[in-house]
């Protein structure tokens, strides 16, 4: 099937999908998808990753997933894992090159190369290497 009768299917209603609003006129105004392949987590057509062919995923554990058109029958072969142990600098380098090069997805560049400064950092957090990020508070709070 095509990418695009495949977001006609799935847009609205999958098992992924989160809708966040309070019960009034607006009630899911903001839809976020929590799909693998799916960079920012937000319910488009850009980003993913059921309805396109081609998808960049960095998981938790800081694996870049590449989704391989050409195996899109066999779920089980269908995605190249790519670990991302080394250093932040040669990380993001490999992310462009691999995932974001333009005969892939160069559109989500950005996007993946900020999902995985974000991951790194929260995985430096955790080891204790680096203090995590001072909370900013508004106007009249003080704690």
């Amino acid at each position: 099937m095509s990418e695009s009768l495949v977001w006609l299917c799935v847009k609205n209603n999958n098992a992924f999908l989160v809708k966040r609003g309070k019960k009034n006129s607006r009630c899911g105004a903001v839809q976020f998808s929590k799909e693998s392949g799916n960079l920012l987590n937000v319910n488009s057509f850009k980003y993913s990753g059921l309805a396109n062919k081609k998808t960049i995923d960095i998981d938790h554990s800081l694996n870049l997933n590449l989704k391989a058109p050409k195996k899109s029958n066999a779920p089980a072969k269908n995605v190249a894992t790519i670990p991302l142990k080394k250093c932040a600098k040669t990380s993001t380098k490999v992310v462009k090159s691999q995932g974001c090069n333009k005969f892939y997805r160069a559109d989500l560049t950005a996007a993946a190369t900020g999902r995985y400064a974000k991951l790194y950092r929260d995985s430096q957090v955790k080891k204790g290497l680096v203090k995590p990020a001072r909370a900013k508070f508004g106007r009249n709070t003080r704690a």
